[in-house]
């Protein structure tokens, strides 16, 4: 089958790699998740070709980790802690590309997870926790808990991060919009992502939901936390499991959808990129080709529209290569709940000229949500001009 078949195609990659900043078109995403434009910029205009992405990502996060020591052994503690954040982020790349569980992404995983670690016992500017967060089969979830200082029953956002990026991206402990805002955030690597992948905890049709309750049921114990304000906000296939865990439990009462894959999955699975398939099929452990094309062909929200009562934003590029706007317009139009459509003119998939004003907007848009602003009957389509 072509689609399949494009996978061996190594030589078409390298081209790409050769010609184009191929990593760098992240960039954008990368620095507002905490990353430093200078080490991006060094770090991706070292990368020729597709096999040089762990090295030199790991060649940068272990400059960053030596200058914790150094800063450590000094005894220049807030510098130590800023030094090891950022080695643990570019650990997170490399880690990421590897779509097995060899000794060597366990390794990377290991150190990435010794940084973050590191970086917590050092930041005093406000509480940061990795927390385990009870599951199915004696397994746990592992999450990042970031609560307001001083502060009990706060609101609170489940954070779930695309398919190919990690709990410790966002939001920043550095720069927290929700925080900052009153809002606690908790982000999880849940089924098939990240630390949950090393530890073989695979995402099924219907397992991610349930990770999501399991969440909010640990939510609920927290003084710093009001179980009655919850939300959810997930990014490119964060975008299509929060509105599942929506539908599947009603103590979420807001949901934002960023840069989505709401509808069918063949564009996104099929027609682009081969990494995203062989990720997916690594993170579901599915590794017969009938039985993924059996699989994403259920991975619909359709079914699930008329169980979604929460306020609902999605928020798309106008050219989002990975889903067509059509399938986020048909998305919204089905929707019942309160709700809201944000397009973004002329952006694509990772909103790249957009993000700085966008993480904004969307705290503001649930911090009211949470507040009850948007009541029944309320839908609203936001088309944002390009910049």
């Amino acid at each position: 089958m072509l689609d399949h078949a494009r996978k061996g195609q190594k030589w078409v990659n390298e081209e790409f790699y050769k010609v184009l900043d191929v990593f760098g078109f992240r960039a954008v995403m990368f620095v507002e998740w905490g990353f430093r434009p200078a080490d991006v910029k060094r770090t991706t205009e070292r990368i020729k070709v597709p096999g040089a992405v762990v090295k030199e990502w790991v060649r940068t996060a272990r400059q960053e980790e030596a200058l914790a020591l150094e800063a450590e052994a000094a005894g220049h503690r807030a510098s130590a802690a800023e030094f090891y954040y950022r080695a643990a982020l570019y650990y997170g790349p490399a880690c990421g590309v590897l779509h097995v569980n060899s000794p060597r992404k366990i390794e990377l995983y290991g150190h990435l997870i010794r940084c973050y670690e590191k970086f917590i016992s050092l930041f005093d500017e406000a509480p940061v926790k990795r927390v385990e967060i009870p599951f199915e089969n004696g397994k746990t979830i592992p999450g990042i808990l970031q609560t307001v200082p001083g502060v009990k029953n706060a609101p609170c956002v489940l954070v779930v991060p695309g398919m190919d990026t990690i709990k410790e991206y966002m939001p920043s402990p550095y720069h927290n919009h929700f925080r900052r805002r009153g809002m606690a955030t908790l982000t999880i690597d849940g089924p098939g992502q990240g630390e949950s992948n090393v530890r073989e905890t695979w995402v099924t049709l219907d397992n991610f939901e349930r990770a999501g309750s399991a969440a909010i049921d640990f939510l609920e114990k927290l003084p710093e936390v009001d179980a009655n304000r919850i939300g959810a906000y997930g990014w490119s296939m964060g975008s299509y499991w929060v509105p599942r865990i929506a539908a599947h439990d009603a103590r979420v009462k807001a949901v934002v959808g960023a840069m989505g894959v709401y509808g069918q999955k063949d564009t996104i699975f099929k027609h682009s990129k081969p990494a995203y398939r062989a990720n997916y099929m690594y993170m579901s452990n599915i590794h017969d080709e009938a039985a993924f094309d059996n699989m994403i062909a259920q991975m619909t929200l359709t079914p699930l529209v008329d169980k979604i009562k929460c306020p609902t934003l999605l928020a798309m590029g106008e050219f989002d290569e990975l889903c067509p706007l059509e399938d986020a317009e048909a998305f919204f139009d089905s929707l019942k709940c309160p709700k809201e459509l944000w397009v973004y003119e002329n952006e694509t998939h990772t909103f790249g000229n957009r993000l700085p004003d966008f993480y904004l907007h969307v705290v503001d848009w649930m911090s009211d949500a949470l507040a009850g602003k948007f009541k029944a009957g309320h839908a609203r389509r936001v088309d944002h001009a390009a910049r």
